[in-house]
């Protein structure tokens, strides 16, 4: 199973936790790569580094010279609870290691150990590139044998959430709706984002499936979004407004430093936007029925 088929892990912490714990449950060693060119070159290494408590869990290593560019020092431990609890921090995408030193901007990092693998009685169950810095969703696989008992736990964890209760209420008053609208205003309220960027001039935009003023769009808003979070957008008047930064109007002035705010899509209230309707999507098991084209302008 890959986890892009995992309900909401890209958007809650709650069900990364989850399955992080319920791999480790099943599982009874786990291995980590020294990168030859940067990694860990001997276990005691880790004494004096947050890391020093996994040493006792410490079994054995071994070269590895594989098909990939990746190659090392196969580091296997014991499933010990400083361990798990070192994975768990990470969610699964384990790059031990800790920061050097500041040049600029930049922060130039010590990585030990990365690349998990874990391993029940010998067999794998799950294993990830994370040194390729890309979300689980991309570099990483779970064994079918325990994806049942995985997705199982992820929902029975999404059902306790807070945001599910308050989503169920919502979602019970959309169900009239027919799934034409509902996909329209979901896309919609999806590109909110997109709509700020526009409005604000950023020099890259994501053009917005649907033409919407903010009026439009916050009386959609109101019967989609949490009252607290439909309370930002009530006292403002344009798009514009939620992003009160100059942003950058021109690639130019990114290269030259100028007005470094980052696209709307990044901002604390979009994330929060963003959350709802995933998990909004989830209760109504919404499948849009076809993929619009991305268009953009710069």
């Amino acid at each position: 199973m890959f986890f892009e088929d995992i309900p909401l892990y890209e958007e809650f912490n709650e069900v990364k936790k989850c399955v992080a714990l319920k791999l480790l449950a099943v599982s009874d060693k786990a291995e980590f790569l020294g990168a030859r060119e940067y990694g860990l070159k001997d276990i005691n290494d880790l004494y004096g580094t947050k890391y020093e408590d996994i040493i006792p869990a410490f079994i054995s290593q071994k070269s590895e010279n594989g098909e990939h560019a990746m190659r090392g020092t196969l580091y296997l431990f014991n499933l010990t609870e400083p361990l798990k609890a070192h994975i768990v921090e990470e969610n699964l995408e384990c790059i031990f290691g800790e920061d050097e030193s500041y040049s600029g901007n930049l922060v130039l990092c010590t990585v030990f150990l990365e690349n998990l693998t874990l391993y029940s009685n010998g067999k794998i169950i799950f294993s990830c590139t994370s040194h390729e810095v890309f979300s689980l969703y991309h570099m990483a696989e779970i064994d079918d044998g325990v994806s049942p008992d995985v997705l199982d736990e992820v929902q029975k964890t999404i059902r306790i959430m807070p945001l599910y209760q308050e989503m169920s209420a919502i979602a019970e008053k959309l169900k009239n709706k027919t799934q034409k609208r509902l996909e329209k205003e979901l896309r919609i309220l999806a590109d909110l984002c997109n709509y700020v960027d526009e409005e604000k001039k950023y020099f890259f935009v994501q053009i917005p499936t649907y033409k919407c003023s903010f009026a439009n769009f916050k009386s959609i808003a109101k019967e989609y979004l949490t009252e607290q979070t439909y309370a930002v957008l009530s006292p403002l008047d344009s798009f514009s407004q939620l992003q009160p930064l100059p942003v950058p109007h021109k690639a130019e002035d990114v290269i030259k430093g100028n007005n470094q705010t980052l696209q709307y899509i990044h901002s604390d209230y979009y994330r929060k936007v963003h959350s709802e309707l995933a998990m909004l999507k989830y209760i109504l098991d919404f499948k849009p029925t076809k993929a619009k084209p991305i268009r953009v302008k710069i």
